[in-house]
This record gives C-alpha cells, structure tokens and sequence, in this order.
C-alpha cells in the first residue's frame, strides 16, 4: 500500500479518537450539570418579554438556551405574547436551575421553565420566536434538543425565520 494512504488513516484515526474523547467529555458534562440542577415552584408576577419572568420574591428568571427579540426588534410583542400563552400573571411555574451557573451577570436566575410539564422555552422556540442561545456549562444540556426545534421551525419559515421576518405586529 502507499506511504499518503496510511498517513492519511493515521491522522483521521488520531481526529476520530479526539472527537470521540471530547463527546465523553461534553456528555459527562451535561450529565454533572443536569444531576445537580434545583427545582422550584415560583409564582409569576410579570412577564417581561420571551425568554425573561419575575416572580414573587423579586426574583428575576432568564430562560436557559434561547434568545428572543428585545423590546423594538421584530416579534419583541409576538415572543412576549407566546410566553403568555404559557406564564402569566398568577401562574406557578417549575424553575429547573443549573447548579454550575445560576446567575447571569446581570444577576438573573438561569433556569428552564416548564408549566404543567411543558418546557416553555422549546414552545417558543418551536413557534420560531426565538433562537437557540448555547452557553456553557448549563446551555449544553439541551442544546440538541432545541436545535433540533430550531431547525424545524426555520424549515417551516415560522416566526423569524419567515420571508417577512422584518415585520412585525406593532
């Protein structure tokens, strides 16, 4: 056989073995993060947009793994009304915190937000109001997931993801 051939197994060998390593490690990772995660049940006080809530207490609670549009960007109101659908006013919330990061610098409370069992930030996600947000330690956890999600919703052009993204209901 040639000299290049083996060179060249060689070198994807020694690149199949990395990838396989840093796999072990980003799923160990996701594993530590998920096992040390704190669940809380905290009533909703006020929704500010689509990825952020205050609860009673004054906490403030930023979604894990997404983003949605700011106020005056396009489908700031849509992704603040689909987060309505779910949190409102009254409504107490399962707020899943990651123990490796649970403050933001904004001294935020990272979490991932369900009610009745339903994960609020892959809704809105799936409604393509938002987009996937990877931060580690805590954003690795379900990043396939929304990705997932994510990619879906650009296949179907819903929300942002539309032909007319840069409208928006005012």
């Amino acid at each position: 056989m040639n000299t290049r051939f083996f060179l060249r197994l060689r070198r994807f060998v020694v690149a199949f073995f990395i990838f396989l390593m840093a796999q072990v490690f980003l799923v160990e990772s996701v594993f530590a993060a998920m096992q040390q995660s704190q669940a809380r049940l905290l009533r909703v006080v006020r929704v500010v947009d689509g990825d952020t809530i205050w609860t009673e207490g004054g906490e403030q609670v930023r979604y894990i793994g997404i983003d949605t549009p700011e106020r005056g960007e396009s489908f700031y109101k849509e992704a603040r009304l689909k987060n309505l659908e779910f949190v409102n006013v009254g409504v107490t919330v399962e707020v899943v915190v990651c123990r490796d990061e649970p403050r933001d610098r904004y001294g935020r409370l990272l979490a991932w937000v369900y009610v009745d069992g339903i994960d609020v930030a892959a809704e809105i996600l799936r409604a393509g109001l938002g987009r996937r947000l990877v931060i580690p330690p805590c954003g690795l956890v379900k990043a396939q997931k929304y990705r997932a999600i994510e990619r879906d919703a650009k296949s179907r052009g819903a929300g942002i993801w539309g032909v007319n993204s840069g409208k928006s209901a005012k």
